[in-house]
This record gives structure tokens, C-alpha cells and sequence, in this order.
């Protein structure tokens, strides 16, 4: 297809989504509620998908360094017992 009739379908298109025409059609109280319905279901799942991404960034930023003295040499552990196994006298 050539760029003259590729511009001449786009302009078409435009003109045919965007021109208003007369829509005879009713629409009932239940239609309402279902947009209304819909829109409080994606803002609600919005939420939960932000929150998840949140707390995932929390964890990662905030408490990186806990996982780093669990997993280290335990120096700042309260263990009394020698780390050999051998018992104190």
C-alpha cells in the first residue's frame, strides 16, 4: 500500500470513529451500575496489583541488609554457645 492511500484510509477511519451520529438507544439504570461496578473493580485491582509491586520494593530496599547479618559470620548473635560445639567449663 502506498502513503497516499494509507493517509486517505487513516483520515477515513477518523472521520467515521470520531463524527458523531444519532444513536436512537436507551440506556437503562442497570447499565449504570455495571460501568460504576466496573470502574470500582479496576480501580480495586489497581490497588492490589500497586500494593503487591510496593511491599515487594519495600523488602527489597528496606530490608536487603537483615538477610545479610542472618546469613553472616553471627557475631551479633545472643547464642551463648561457642560455635566449635565444645561446652564452656
Amino acid at each position: 500500500m502506498n502513503r497516499p492511500t494509507r493517509r486517505a484510509l487513516l483520515i477515513g477511519a477518523t472521520v467515521f470513529v470520531f463524527v458523531p451520529t444519532a444513536a436512537h438507544a436507551y440506556v437503562d439504570p442497570g447499565s449504570a451500575g455495571f460501568v460504576i461496578t466496573s470502574v470500582l473493580g479496576a480501580l480495586a485491582a489497581g490497588g492490589y496489583i500497586i500494593r503487591g509491586y510496593w511491599s515487594r520494593l519495600k523488602r527489597r530496599v528496606f530490608h536487603s541488609d537483615t538477610k545479610a547479618v542472618a546469613d553472616g559470620d553471627g557475631s551479633d548473635s545472643t547464642d551463648a554457645r561457642p560455635k566449635d560445639g565444645s561446652a564452656q567449663g
